[in-house]
Order: C-alpha cells, then structure tokens, then sequence
C-alpha cells in the first residue's frame, strides 16, 4: 500500500489518513511518496520500499543510521523498528517505518487513535497483518472491532483483547472466522503455557482452539508479544454444533422474506437482534415485533442441543444456574437461553443427572428417560482426555474456573475445548512444584473431577490414554524437542515483550523474566512428567493416588476380599504400560469366577465398562458368570473393566473391586448377537435386515458388518456363518 504526502494537508486530515491506514508515516511533505512493503518481511530478505523517482534513502534499525541502503534484514535488526526516511531533493521529507521480527506482526489502529478502555463496548479500526512466514498475500487488511476481554487478566498492565473482523479471515490456516482472541500472557511470561496445552489436546483428539504467536503493534506503539488464538464459540470452524443463534437469522431472514411479498417491510437486523435476545420462538413458534406477531415456519420439538457451557466460579454471563451440589454453570451460547423456560429447564434437569450420576456410587442416575450411566450422558473419551490436558499441564486453575463443554444435538455432552493455563504449570503466579494433583482433590464444589476418577472405568481409560499420549510428551520436553524450538523462535520477542512490560513492577519478588521462566516450565514439565509415570504406573495405583476424602464416594480396591479368575486367560503381553489382568481371544461368552471371601456379601453387582450387567448371588464363597462377548465393547487392545459391588442382606455395600480385559484380536466378522444373549435369533436378523436398509440406527447393533456376502442382504448363509463365528469354528 502506498501513502502518497500532499503539501497542503493540515494536520487534522493527515492523523484521520494515519488512523485509517496501516502504515505510519515518520515525516512527510512535499508531493512525493514513500512507503515499505509490510507483506513479509523475513530473514535474508531486501526490505522493499517504494518511492518517487529520485529521492535519496536513509535507513534506520532502531535508532541506529545503517545508511543508504538497500537494507538485507538480519537477526540485529529482530524486535526493533526499521525506519526509512526519504529526501526528494527540494525540501521534502517522507518516511515510513515497520516493526520486524520472527513473529508475523498485527498492526491495529483505532479510528479514533485512542486505546481499548471498555470489555464490554467495541472499538472500530483497522488491522494489517504482517505474515513473516513469507506469504505475499496479506493475512488481513480490513476493519475491524476490538474491545477488552479476560477477567483476572484484564486487571494487568499488559491488556488482553477480543477481535471481530468486518470480514471472515482463514488466519494462519485456523478457519475463517471473523472472531479471535489476542492472549496477553502476562502471568506467563515464556508465552508457553498456553499453546502448549491446546497442541496437548489437540494431540488427544479434543475440539480445540489453534493459535499462533505474534507481536501486536496497537495505535503506532509495540504493546508486546501476544497469543492469537480462536474465539470459543459455536461455528463451523470452531465448535461445530448446531447453533440456535445462527438459526435465529435464518428464521428471521424467512420471515422478513415472506412479509414483503406481503407487501410489509420488515427491519431483518432488528428482528434478527430480536430473536437472538429472547428465544422464545423455538418452542413457541412465534415472535413478537414491532407491536405484531409473527410465526415461525417449522416448530422444534427437539431442543437437546446446540448447547455451549462454561463451569466457573466468576459466573457473569446472563444465562446461568448452580447446580444443587455447588457447581456454577453457564450458558456462553446461546447467550440469551433464559429466555426460553423449557429450554433452560431442559439444560439443568440434564446438568442434575449427570451430577448425581457422577456422585452416586454406580455412576447411574434415575433421569426421565430411564436408568442412565455417566458414560451414557457425557462422552467418556472427551472427559478423559479434558482431565489429562489439566493434570498433565498442572493446572490449578481447573479445580474451580475456566472448564468447557458443549452438547450437540441427541448426542452426549462433550468436554472442550481446554482453556486458560497461566494460573498453573509452574508459573509465577503458582507455586513451582511439580508433583501432586492440581486440578483433583480439592474442597471445591466445582472440583467434578474428585467424583469422575472414583470411577474405576474412567481410571482405566485414563491409564490407557496417559501411556497413548507419552511419546508425544516427550517429543516437546526432550533436549532438542519442540518446546526447545518454541523457545529459540520466542526468544527476541520474549525480550522484547520483557523491556516493555516489566513485570517486576507487579510482583518484584516474583518475576522471572522471558529466559528463566522458559527454563523453569521446561523444569516442571520434565519433573511433572517423571511423577505421572509413577502415578499411572497401574490401574491400581491411579485408584490410591487419586484418592480424595472430597469425593461423594471415594473408591477404595479391595483385592483382599473379592478376587477374579478368568479361565482360559493369559498375561497381559500387549501393553507396556499399566497391564490388563487378563487377555483373551474373543470366545462366544467369557466366564468369570469372582471369589468372595468376606461371609457378611451375599450378592455381587456386576458391571462391564461401567454399565450394569445383572447381580449375582454368592454361593459357597464364589459368584460364577458368564460375560456375552458384545459386552467387551473396547477396540482389540484395549482393555474393558470388569467392575463388581458387594452387597449384603439388607443391601448395603460391603466392598468394591474391579479387573481389566485385553480381547487380543476381535474377529473381522463379528456380528449378529444384537441383543447380546450369546446366541443369533430372528430377532436378531430382523434388526440387522433394518439396519443394513436404513431404517435402524446402526449405534444399537453390537457387531457390524454382518453381511458376510457382501451383497447388500442379509440371509441364511449370512446367519450360518455368523453362528459358525460365534462358536469358534470359521474365523
């Protein structure tokens, strides 16, 4: 972009030009021109400027004259403003400046040149990113709208920022979106914390929010380093829900459409803005406006989701409730669902089922739609891998504040994406030990992990997933691993962000500066990694570790008096980490005999992957069954929990225990026992005949793949090989 200086331009229109544009001339005067290319600057490269035809060059690299140029950017000129000013000969002076680093650049600029004041009214500006990855297409040059952002943060000297765009930008490859963050960091003052755990939970298959760093150049003053990040929130490119708001501006659009044909002319904003507000139209099918109602033309009998929550202590947003146990949970989107009774009532009855779920000594829950498990009601892959991201990274702040989920449409709760690292991990703000749990365990009643790892189900997972994700734990720490390439490309920034946000000044005892407190979470995250290995040495182990007093129902394994044998089972070969207590080739049924050494239990409730199996009686010290193979629901590999609860006469719990099952190698076809009685009926092939057509949700079959023909039918050379399978003799 070129600023061509016009003499005779008073001072008041060239501050509006300056405010308008991304580029900031030093001086100007005369009719001729002068600009630097900000595309990217790399490296290795020639800074490019234009200028008239003519005019005399002076470079600068902070405020060191390097000459006349042509200027080839070096590693002396990172983290400083490279300044240009141009002579035409005649009197006339131009100049040009652009801040040049590892990092690409966002220069923003308010219209009115002032700074960011409010959190809850925006700014209008423009931003230019400058993308020194080397792209010769800007990232972004365009309005856009910026207000203040963060609760705690926002109190620090160094200001963290919301972002909304005039246009949706696909930045540095993280989805177009108009929405962003821009992470000030302050309390993590090596810039690490943060992105390490979102590529943590990324890794570990989580909905979670991209990032990159850049230094931000705010109203023509470097303002430091900072962590541009994804909004959370419902969209395609983030939390890809149904969303009601977004459905909100179609329905509105369809009824500003249909009441012009009618000759009545709507405002389509303000109704949108209506509709967004006061959400009462879902389930009532109409809205008022303007003094007139008008009606949706489609009702929603399903409102199970489209649902964003947020669980923390601050708990400010418009739409909240606590639950009967303590636990603060909010309504980030939609926004205005208090508005809507059946809705809001909908929300809290399910928060309560899977709280007392959570709480009970079972993981069940008595809801209207039946029996139901934890697992049934919240995703057990998402609530493990959200646990580990906040252990593995020593979070604090977890215990209480902070924590994600959201609930798609007849689908179980999801947790994610993980969020706010800076009050943990070691950082100044915490105290520097890496050992101990940091977000379970404590005396919180947002604290809902001290109930889920009560869970022998949830611990087993747990194991299984912490040694899946080791490798990649220690390809960050390593020597020679990627934090250590974080950190050399951080390095100058950190310095710089360092000059010009002394932390000292707001907690002299406690800062660390960019250098010694990267070194420091490196330190921690080694030494943390080393105690977790212990801790999930076992199954068993994990179970004692986590141990809390805090819990509803605190677990306790007791191997002395229930015990398990599994004839036919061998060690566990297949695992590295915390081994199975048996592995099997799938059999047509899995007996179990459960030794009961205590006289006062008489009957034995039994679970396999925490759901409910039947109950046993005790005879003669032993409990004897026999598990149908769709039970062991697990991949091949991975290990199904066999869980018991012992019961005496008058039905109180007298002990716990539970043991873990590898099935080696499921068979590659394994179908037919849809109702998991261990044998293939009529009922059975009625079923999988639906299923196979369409008319039957295929998540209600046990095995798939039944079709042994492959001929898009199911029959009776179908039924016979089936049987054949479940029995052992075909493969």
């Amino acid at each position: 972009m070129r600023i061509k200086a016009l003499k005779g331009f008073t001072a008041v229109i060239l501050t509006l030009i300056l405010c308008l544009g991304h580029i900031t001339p030093v001086l100007s005067s005369g009719p001729g021109f002068l600009s630097i290319d900000k595309t990217y600057l790399r490296i290795g490269s020639v800074l490019k400027v234009d200028h008239s035809e003519g005019m005399t060059l002076e470079y600068f690299v902070g405020e060191r004259n390097v000459g006349s140029g042509p200027l080839v950017l070096t590693e002396d000129c990172l983290e400083k403003w490279i300044t240009v000013k141009g002579y035409d000969g005649s009197g006339g002076e131009y100049g040009d400046k652009a801040y040049f680093s590892r990092l690409p650049v966002l220069y923003i600029d308010t219209d009115d040149s002032r700074p960011v004041i409010s959190k809850s009214e925006y700014k209008t500006g423009k931003m230019f990113v400058q993308n020194n990855d080397g792209s010769e297409i800007p990232e972004y040059d365009g309005k856009l709208q910026i207000k203040g952002r963060g609760n705690t943060s926002w109190n620090w000297p160094k200001k963290p920022y919301r972002i909304k765009l005039d246009k949706k930008a696909d930045l540095f490859g993280m989805g177009a979106n108009k929405n962003w963050v821009l992470i000030s960091n302050y309390l993590d003052e090596c810039f690490l914390r943060n992105k390490t755990a979102y590529d943590l939970s990324g890794e570990l298959g989580l909905e979670y929010m991209d990032s990159t760093w850049c230094d931000v150049v705010f109203n023509g003053e470097y303002v430091g380093n900072y962590l541009l990040c994804e909004h959370i929130r419902i969209d395609e490119t983030r939390v890809d829900i149904f969303d009601w708001e977004s459905e909100a501006k179609d329905v509105a659009k369809a009824i500003v459409k249909a009441e012009k044909k009618n000759g009545n002319i709507l405002d389509g904003d303000a109704l949108e803005e209506k509709m967004k507000s006061d959400l009462s139209w879902i389930t009532t099918g109409a809205v008022g406006f303007d003094g007139a109602a008008y009606y949706t033309e489609k009702t929603y009998d399903d409102i199970s989701g489209g649902y964003l929550f947020e669980l923390s202590s601050e708990y400010d947003e418009v739409s909240k409730f606590t639950t009967e146990n303590g636990l603060k949970v909010m309504l980030k989107s939609p926004e205005y669902l208090n508005t809507n009774p059946a809705m809001m009532t909908y929300v809290e009855r399910y928060w309560k089922d899977l709280e007392t779920a959570w709480r009970s000594e079972d993981g069940y829950a008595e809801t209207d739609r039946g029996r139901l498990h934890w697992s049934e009601l919240a995703d057990s892959d998402s609530l493990v891998s959200y646990w580990l991201v906040m252990e593995i990274m020593g979070n604090e702040d977890a215990a209480r504040k902070s924590r994600y989920a959201y609930m798609d449409m007849d689908s179980p709760m999801k947790f994610g994406p993980v969020w706010d690292f800076d009050w943990g991990c070691g950082s100044s703000a915490v105290s520097f030990y890496p050992t101990g749990w940091k977000a379970t365990g404590r005396n919180f009643p947002e604290c809902f992990f001290n109930e889920l790892v009560d869970d022998p189900y949830f611990a087993v997972k747990a194991t299984e997933k912490y040694w899946e994700i080791r490798p990649y734990l220690d390809s960050v720490f390593e020597d020679g691993g990627i934090l250590d390439g974080e950190i050399s490309y951080l390095r100058e920034s950190g310095a710089a962000d360092g000059a010009r946000w002394d932390r000292k000044e707001t907690w002299p005892d406690a800062a660390r500066g960019f250098e010694r407190d990267a070194g420091l979470f490196k330190e921690y995250m080694v030494r943390r990694k080393d105690w977790l290995d212990v801790q999930f040495a076992t199954d068993e182990k994990l179970i004692s570790s986590t141990y809390s007093k805090y819990s509803a129902n605190p677990y306790k394994k007791s191997d002395d008096m229930i015990s398990f044998d599994i004839p036919g089972s061998s060690a566990d070969t297949l695992s590295a980490h915390a081994p199975a207590d048996a592995v099997i080739d799938i059999p047509r049924r899995t007996e179990v005999d459960i030794g009961v050494f205590d006289p006062g239990t008489v009957s034995l409730d039994v679970y396999v992957n925490g759901l409910y199996l039947a109950s046993y009686e005790v005879s003669g010290g032993k409990a004897s069954l026999a598990i149908p193979a769709s039970k062991f629901t697990e991949d091949a590999g991975k290990k199904n929990v066999v869980s018991v609860i012992g019961k005496s006469a008058d039905g109180a719990t007298t002990y716990k225990n539970f043991c873990t099952v590898i099935v080696r190698e499921k068979p590659a076809l394994l179908i037919g026992d849809a109702d998991g009685n261990g044998d293939v009926n009529m009922k059975d092939i009625l079923l999988l005949r639906k299923i196979v057509a369409g008319a039957e949700d295929d998540s209600k079959a046990v095995f798939a793949n039944a079709d042994a023909e492959a001929d898009d039918d199911l029959n009776m050379k179908d039924i016979l090989r089936i049987r054949k399978i479940l029995a052992g003799a075909d493969e």
